[in-house]
């Protein structure tokens, strides 16, 4: 249980009661220990001036007072979500806008003063290496995707930088670590692809409905495999990780069917299925030494050339 799970749940407790309550009932209550209690009680009153008294039976709220903790709790992820909301508004924000979006702006300062952020300019989230789209090229992806029509899109391929002509059913746009993904039907390789926006070189809406792929089969298709070039789990990436090297990867999401086992109190085995290795190879180089592949083979010996590769281009130092 989180502390300010046990800082609402104190609050309740204490509210519900007419008798004072001994600390080794609230130690079951919100299952902690005694100098946690102690701890939980000192927040409840020091920080949000919580009416506690107590007596040789335990602790209460002072009879006549009037108290109550501010009713809207939001976690990490929460307050994060709407400060990215808010400043995401006023980067777009035009004069066709401009009201309806300061409505909306104004509506999340609410929110986040009840949480004790009075003025959110104070904090900054910068999103790095942020891949954007041409504008419009953007719009009409948007707008083909919400009518159910096809796209025909001129498409460079990263890997090759060739360019094909492809007929596509649009499915769902996803925004992915600063960048934007456009999840559709290609009707040249007949499946499912995944195109990044920023390299569609053109765009036209075509007349043809476009073709429905069911939700399970999206679902099917991405959910079962590590990063954005997903498709179905062709193994599993067993990464051996250093933690002290990297402590902060003790708390990273890599997955949702991600499976840690602790070897030691420095190590860790991180299991990730995987489809494609491109994403994944570049996740593990990032952490340097902390990380090593263990298996497949496979993957060690691709990641094994990459780092040849990169020795070889500073060959000449």
């Amino acid at each position: 249980m989180k502390k300010i799970d046990r800082i609402y749940l104190l609050d309740k407790i204490l509210k519900e009661r007419r008798s004072p309550i001994e600390i080794e009932t609230l130690k079951d209550r919100l299952e902690c220990s005694q100098a946690t209690v102690y701890r939980i009680i000192a927040t409840l009153r020091d920080e949000f001036n919580a009416p506690i008294e107590s007596d040789e039976n335990g602790v209460y709220y002072e009879r006549s007072s009037r108290f109550d903790l501010p009713g809207i709790r939001l976690n990490a992820e929460e307050t994060q979500g709407l400060l990215m909301a808010a400043q995401l508004l006023e980067d777009l924000q035009s004069v066709s806008l401009q009201k309806p979006m300061q409505r909306i702006l104004d509506n999340i300062d609410k929110v986040l003063q009840q949480k004790g952020i009075a003025n959110r300019r104070l904090i900054q989230i910068i999103p790095a290496l942020s891949r954007k789209p041409n504008p419009n090229i953007f719009q009409a992806v948007m707008s083909a995707l919400q009518n159910e029509k096809k796209l025909n899109i001129k498409y460079l391929t990263r890997s090759s930088q060739q360019t094909t002509q492809r007929l596509i059913s649009p499915q769902r746009l996803t925004s992915y670590k600063n960048a934007w993904y456009l999840d559709a039907w290609c009707h040249l390789r007949e499946g499912i692809r995944l195109f990044a926006l920023e390299q569609i070189q053109n765009c036209k809406t075509d007349i043809e409905r476009a073709k429905k792929v069911p939700n399970d089969e999206l679902r099917a298709h991405y959910a079962d495999s590590y990063g954005i070039f997903s498709g179905p789990m062709k193994s599993i990436a067993v990464i051996k990780i250093d933690k002290n090297m990297a402590p902060w990867t003790v708390f990273e999401h890599w997955h949702s069917q991600q499976s840690i086992e602790h070897l030691d109190n420095t190590h860790m085995l991180l299991s990730i299925p995987y489809n494609d290795d491109r994403e994944l190879i570049a996740d593990v180089m990032r952490l340097g030494t902390a990380a090593q592949i263990i298996q497949p083979k496979t993957l060690q010996q691709q990641f094994h050339q990459q780092l040849i590769g990169i020795l070889n281009s500073y060959s000449s130092i």
